[in-house]
């Protein structure tokens, strides 16, 4: 056993040796892996930790072809997961329905959320992931859809604009903590340095609803001058679809991934179906996705978009920007 673990890495494996459902294991493996700190002392210990939730994901997702299967484990589709998170009535659910294909039951009473819903958001070229959840604060679910919010790639925090909305963002982040998982600020996104912090780090966006509503403006004013800094924070309405453009923008800057075309030499560059890679990745990190092979043989690669001038040729280690189109050489 690693030295230095910190005593919530206890209470978590107790936690976890406890679990009795599938959901149950893998919300608090999750939740387990989350409390290790990260150096070289607890490299092992993680890997191990993470081959048994990858299995215990494997397991969930056989079962569910076979059948029922576990409601709580939200497969990945699309370039991004993004994560619905928010109180009773902030409008998750109608939102929801305005930018994906998803059918959620929505009402004026709360938790109408029940179960985990998916749905596909058109982006452009792209699909990404929507994941509606039940409300935070709700005993009977709020350990499985911690669960969910570690897997999602980032995570979407909606507000009402008429009931005291920097309150509720101060709690909803309170209580992510209270999770061990953090938020990731505008400056950490540039310069991230999370090896040895304890816990999951999420990008986020602050969505601010029902702006269609009176004396919402100095409401969200006030949000901004709090939160601005710190998230990037957008005003909605889902009623009236006010700002939904905007939004699908911030989603997809939010997601942290990028597309980029491929182009065979001497041919026209294929835009119907792009590739999506983490915004950073490198020619190499795209040809090692394409084909194994080509990471052994590739010389060289050329460039349009991001380069000086278009069929510019590039090394491997070349920083990828969105919509760029590469040809590879080999």
């Amino acid at each position: 056993m690693p030295a230095n673990l910190p005593p919530e890495y206890f209470d978590a494996e107790k936690r976890f040796k406890q679990a009795s459902t599938p959901s149950e294991k893998i919300t608090a493996l999750e939740y387990l892996i989350s409390t290790v700190p990260k150096h070289k002392g607890t490299d092992k210990l993680r890997a191990d930790l993470r081959r048994r939730l990858s299995q215990f994901r494997k397991e969930t997702l056989s079962k569910k072809k076979g059948g029922r299967g576990d409601l709580y484990v939200v497969q990945k589709e699309g370039a991004a997961q993004i994560a619905l998170v928010g109180f009773p009535n902030t409008g998750k659910s109608s939102l929801l329905a305005c930018l994906t294909n998803a059918l959620p039951v929505i009402a004026d009473y709360p938790i109408s959320t029940l179960t985990p819903l998916p749905g596909m958001m058109p982006f452009e070229d792209i699909q990404i992931q929507l994941v509606d959840l039940p409300p935070i604060g709700n005993e009977a679910t709020d350990g499985w859809v911690s669960g969910i919010l570690r897997y999602a790639d980032a995570l979407m925090l909606i507000v009402d604009l008429l009931d005291d909305p920097e309150v509720q963002a101060e709690l909803l982040i309170e209580q992510l903590e209270r999770w061990n998982i953090h938020i990731i600020s505008k400056s950490e996104i540039r310069n991230p340095k999370f090896e040895n912090r304890v816990g999951v780090y999420k990008r986020a966006i602050l969505v601010a609803n029902k702006k269609e509503l009176r004396n919402t403006d100095d409401n969200f004013i006030s949000l901004i001058r709090k939160y601005e800094n710190v998230y990037t924070c957008i005003s909605i309405s889902a009623l009236r679809k006010d700002n939904l453009e905007e939004l699908k923008r911030a989603i997809f800057d939010l997601s942290g991934i990028i597309r980029v075309y491929s182009k065979p030499p001497g041919k026209e560059p294929d835009i119907s179906t792009p590739f999506t890679i983490q915004s950073g990745s490198t020619v190499l990190d795209l040809a090692r996705i394409i084909h194994k092979d080509f990471i052994f043989n590739l010389k060289f690669a050329r460039i349009w978009g991001s380069a000086k001038f278009d069929g510019q040729r590039v090394e491997k280690n070349y920083i990828l920007k969105d919509k760029d189109i590469v040809e590879f050489h080999i």
